[in-house]
């Protein structure tokens, strides 16, 4: 019979993951409610952070001002969470940093402050929790990434923590998913040879062992347990809150699952089927080889990833440490992916002008000169994308590789008359492969920074950009000369303005075929005239 365990939700810390931390009013006052009557020991409401460059909902920053406006039932004990990171590389000192975030606390609803450290960190996370411990806090501190260390290192770090006197739980999380049974026995018993205080487990649910492992850390000893509801949290989620307290049901313990079911079923399963946590094969090969579940969760909500394209970037990303999330190596990761086309793009121009259309003003503001250029020069015409008021007799190729621009045109696509140069793989996500197409080049399509490669079945671009895509197709196919029209540009700060220069300053490093405006253009373009042609 276990005699003393806390159950610990942090449902609104954690799942804000998925919506930043943005829950609708009625959500949390439901939450709070059923909370409450589940007899759930500990609500962890959220994080608490320094401003960031970025819109965070009220949950990332728990302030003491915004919990004053909840209804939380006094007798519940209200946590938050730091991040070490956070404070350690604030440009405050570290008491500095604490005292900016949090008052005394008889002036605050916040009862524990938990702090999430890396192992290199735990030294440096002592003047924290002094810190915290002085203004009046209950302290934790989660050990993330646990499985990683050896035995000895977790009974040191145990042993340190130990011996500051001011830590109340100490907590170790299967921070990558990948635990099982005897991982989460093995690091308790090296953590309770150096920590004589509580202990808590913090699962996740890669693996779909989450609530299986919590059991085995309760049989262990372990205390303080974390759980969300329907498992809401960060990549494949957490142990679900109500399945804990069914399965605590053995235990004869004063938990009730049933208060739970209504804000299962109103509010996160909807939730659910819309952000898609959960136990999953990508995120089960995930924990196995310690990849961090943010790639996952990214790729997923991504539609540009296939499942195919997903399960590329997981070989590469377990080909290198991926076990910390860096938004850089999700994009290496994706420059990885094989996208070659089953196209040949060799001499379909060789020694003709192309002329590419853009989507500018300028487009229409100079039609009637366009039009008597084409006549004139008569240049192999490609047209970005599908154009409603242009002569489409004049044009030649249509081509496109921006998935937002394919899903507004997809049902125009099977009523072209000429061909459609589109890696075909975005074409199947964007219209599930049902749409017909005439003549369909497909060329292939790969994403990676700083680079502009133009293959003759693939190219390789920096952006999903289709001038860059229409550029490649010009310079396999063999062009003798480039034009653009309808190529205005944007403000100087403006994120489209820089990528498209970027690109192009990509594209002339590469030694490419010569490229000029035709119309007026504030891109890094050469500038020429459409009425400069033939007499």
């Amino acid at each position: 019979m276990i005699k003393k365990i806390k159950i610990l939700d942090c449902t609104l810390r954690d799942g804000g993951y998925y919506n930043k931390w943005d829950f609708t009013d009625t959500l949390v006052h439901k939450y709070l409610h059923a909370v409450n009557n589940a007899n759930v020991d500990i609500i962890e409401l959220g994080l608490r952070n320094f401003p960031q460059n970025d819109f965070l909902g009220a949950f990332a920053y728990t302030t003491d001002k915004y919990i004053d406006t909840l209804n939380i039932d006094k007798g519940i004990t209200v946590g938050v969470m730091i991040d070490a990171g956070s404070i350690l590389n604030s440009e405050l000192s570290v008491d500095g940093a604490i005292n900016s975030l949090f008052k005394a606390k008889e002036e605050s609803r916040v009862d524990l402050v938990r702090i999430a450290t890396h192992f290199d960190c735990i030294k440096q996370c002592k003047k924290a929790a002094e810190a915290l411990k002085k203004l009046g806090y209950m302290v934790g501190l989660n050990l993330m990434q646990p499985h990683a260390i050896a035995n000895q290192e977790l009974s040191k770090a145990a042993e340190l923590i130990q011996g500051w006197g001011i830590v109340d739980v100490l907590y170790f999380a299967d921070s990558l998913g990948g635990m099982n049974g005897s991982d989460v026995a093995r690091i308790l018993s090296a953590l309770k040879s150096g920590w004589k205080g509580d202990i808590g487990f913090h699962a996740h649910n890669n693996k779909g062992l989450a609530v299986s492992n919590i059991l085995t850390a309760i049989e262990q000893g372990v205390v303080w347990i974390d759980s969300t509801v329907l498992g809401m949290g960060r990549g494949a989620g957490n142990a679900q809150t109500e399945n804990l307290l069914l399965e605590l049901e053995r235990y004869q313990l004063d938990y009730h699952a049933g208060a739970l079911f209504d804000l299962v079923l109103s509010e996160f399963t909807p939730l659910q089927n819309h952000y898609h946590w959960g136990e999953s094969l990508m995120y089960s090969l995930a924990a196995k080889h310690n990849i961090h579940p943010t790639y996952i969760q990214e790729m997923l909500a991504d539609n540009r990833y296939s499942n195919k394209e997903t399960l590329q970037a997981v070989e590469f990303m377990s080909s290198i440490d991926a076990s910390h999330y860096d938004q850089d190596l999700l994009l290496q990761a994706r420059g990885n992916i094989n996208n070659q086309g089953s196209w040949s793009a060799k001499d379909w121009c060789a020694n003709k002008e192309v002329l590419i259309l853009g989507s500018g003003a300028s487009l229409q503001t100079y039609k009637q000169g366009i039009v008597q250029y084409i006549k004139a020069n008569k240049p192999i015409v490609i047209s970005l994308n599908i154009k409603h008021n242009f002569p489409t007799s004049m044009i030649d190729v249509y081509a496109s590789s921006n998935e937002l621009k394919m899903l507004s045109e997809a049902t125009l696509y099977s009523q072209l008359n000429q061909s459609l140069a589109i890696p075909n793989l975005l074409l199947t996500k964007v219209s599930g492969g049902e749409v017909p197409i005439n003549n369909l080049w497909d060329y292939g399509l790969n994403i990676k920074q700083n680079t502009f490669i133009a293959g003759e079945t693939e190219c390789t671009l920096p952006y999903e950009l289709s001038a860059g895509y229409a550029l490649s197709l010009a310079n396999a196919g063999g062009a003798k000369n480039i034009s653009m029209v309808g190529f205005d540009g944007y403000g100087r700060d403006d994120i489209r303005q820089i990528r498209m220069n970027e690109l192009l300053d990509l594209y002339y490093q590469q030694s490419h075929v010569p490229v000029v405006a035709l119309t007026p253009s504030t891109y890094h373009l050469s500038q020429g005239s459409i009425y400069a042609g033939k007499a």
